[in-house]
Order: C-alpha cells, then sequence, then structure tokens
C-alpha cells in the first residue's frame, strides 16, 4: 500500500487549521451584511455623546488589538514547524542545528514581540475599564440636576478639544461647572481597603502617593472652556472646574474652590450650591447651544451598535 505523500499531508494540516477559520469570517460577513439589508437603525439624528465615550472608543481600539495578538501568536508558533517541515520534503534532509535554531530565534523575536505588546495593552485596557466605569459614575450622578425652567440645568459629557475631551459640562444660571473625573483604585492592607485621600498643600494625598496633575489639568480644561464659551458665544461667560474623585472619602485639610473636589455621591447635593457667576436665562441657553453643537458628532448608527453590546462587554 503506497504511503500518502508528506506534502499532501502538510497541505491537508493548512486546509483543516485555516479553512474552517476563512469560512468562519466568510458567514459572519455575510450575516453582518443580511442584517444590514434587512434592518435599520429607528434613530433619525446623531445622539450626544454619553459619558466616557472617547474611552469607550479607545477600549474598543485595545480590544481589536488584543484579538490580533492572540490570533498571531500561534500563526506564528505554526509556521515555523511548517517552514522546517517543507525544508526538509524540499532538499531531502531534515535542517542542521544552526537552522534550528535560527529558526527558533526568529519565532522567538516575533512572539516576545506580540507577548509584550499583548501584557502592555491589558494593562492599558484595565486602567481604561476603571476610568470609563467612573466617567458613567459620575454621569449618573449628574442625571437628578436636571431641573423644570425655573432651575435650568444643562448637562453635557464627553465635551471633545483639540487633544483631550471635557468629561461633563454643566451649564446654570450660577456659571459653567468643568466636571473632571479622576478614577482611582484602592489599595488594600492586610486585606482591607485603604479608602481615604487627603486634600492639603495644593495636593491629592492618596495612601501610597501625592498627585497634584489632577488638580492641574482641571484648571487647564477650565481655562480651555472659558476661552472657547467666549469667542463662541459673544460674552464673558464664568467657568469653574470641579474634580470628582468617585468612591473615596475626602479629608480636607484646605479648603479647595480652584477646582472644587468632592466625590461622586456629593456632586448632586452640592453643585446647586456652588458659584461661578450670573447668567441670564438667554445665555444658559445660548452656551447650551454652543455646547450641544460641539458634542453632538455621536453617529446614530454607531452609537446604536455600542448601546446593543451588554455593559460588561467593553
Amino acid at each position: 500500500m503506497e504511503l500518502i505523500s508528506p506534502i499532501y499531508l502538510v497541505g491537508l494540516f493548512l486546509a483543516c487549521a485555516f479553512v474552517p477559520l476563512l469560512l468562519l469570517v466568510a458567514l459572519i460577513q455575510y450575516i453582518k451584511k443580511k442584517q444590514a439589508s434587512h434592518s435599520v437603525t429607528p434613530l433619525t439624528s446623531d445622539l450626544l455623546r454619553p459619558p466616557g465615550f472617547s474611552l469607550q472608543q479607545r477600549l474598543d481600539d485595545i480590544q481589536w488589538d488584543l484579538m490580533e495578538c492572540l490570533s498571531i501568536i500561534p500563526l506564528i508558533m505554526t509556521a515555523g514547524p511548517m517552514i522546517l517541515l517543507l525544508q526538509t520534503l524540499a532538499k531531502g534532509r531534515y535542517p542542521t542545528l544552526v537552522e534550528g535554531l535560527l529558526m527558533a530565534g526568529v519565532l522567538l523575536l516575533f512572539v516576545s514581540y506580540y507577548v509584550r505588546k499583548a501584557v502592555r495593552l491589558v494593562k492599558t485596557r484595565t486602567a481604561l475599564r476603571l476610568g470609563h466605569a467612573c466617567e458613567r459614575a459620575v454621569g449618573q450622578e449628574l442625571e437628578p440636576l436636571i431641573r423644570p425652567n425655573d432651575r435650568p440645568y444643562r448637562v453635557f459629557h464627553d465635551i471633545p478639544f483639540d487633544g483631550f475631551n471635557i468629561d461633563h459640562l454643566v451649564v446654570n444660571p450660577s456659571g459653567v461647572f468643568v466636571v473632571e473625573t479622576k478614577g482611582r483604585s484602592k489599595p488594600l492592607n492586610k486585606g482591607n481597603k485603604q479608602f481615604k485621600v487627603r486634600i492639603e498643600g495644593d495636593a491629592l494625598h492618596f495612601p501610597h502617593r501625592i498627585e497634584r496633575e489632577p488638580l492641574l489639568q482641571t484648571r487647564r480644561n477650565v481655562q480651555a472652556v472659558r476661552k472657547w464659551l467666549c469667542e463662541a458665544t459673544g460674552f464673558e461667560v464664568p467657568v469653574a472646574g470641579v474634580l470628582i474623585l468617585p468612591g473615596w472619602f475626602l479629608e480636607r485639610k484646605q479648603r479647595m474652590a480652584d477646582p472644587y473636589v468632592m466625590n461622586a455621591t456629593e456632586l448632586a447635593r452640592q453643585l446647586p450650591s456652588l458659584h461661578a457667576g450670573v447668567l441670564e436665562l438667554g445665555q444658559v441657553q445660548a452656551i447650551a447651544h454652543q455646547v450641544a453643537q460641539r458634542v453632538r458628532d455621536v453617529d446614530r448608527e454607531r452609537a446604536d451598535r455600542a448601546v446593543s453590546r451588554p455593559v460588561g462587554s467593553h
């Protein structure tokens, strides 16, 4: 009985490995096109940005990059032995020790690159998920601020600027408030969460570190918003900053008003009492119109796909 050709076996192995994958990709594309041809979003206009929209976009991109790494690594590990096998069949001899070591070195180089990339992406994704969850939490705390016309509040989320974004913007007769969110995980000490942050010396004293940049960033954002709104509306706009640290108990050793610092649960209760200036109802409406034009850029098709995902899918 004639033995099956080794080249035929290699071809059969590659077919078994890659043909199902190609068929799966083709099936997914077919289903997507069929669904697109039989359904359309019920939304008739683009949507305002939800809390954490920019971070969600970055998380989506990172997820695709991770899938790329996890797909390429097994392909590389399979390609190396296949190349050596084909070389053996073509030359009629086994690879030499030098050829084997060279191939192993090349494989190790490529695999190490993608492993390091995957580790870096996982760390970035963890930090972004924390920030995204905190921005959503602050956004939910801002929702109770919506009032009747006698107390007109306008709340906007994730306002894009050149190279950065404003987490939340509140417009009311007492001024415009830039609400920035900083998500910081709580360290454990013998199994117990460290939950206090001390505000002292124009800095945030967390259990294991001292941070000043969140305060400085909030002040920079206040200046950027003030400059833009004054140019867009043609009148002076009072703007103040509010820095939110969700989940932390604040120990205030100094009074902070530039920016105000509070946790998320204090926001809806304290924000109505804050005062940046005085705005007439017409000015509030003019400012709200300018901000709405800036943030109404979420494509409704993308937004429809995003809101259809489970909360835990990001």
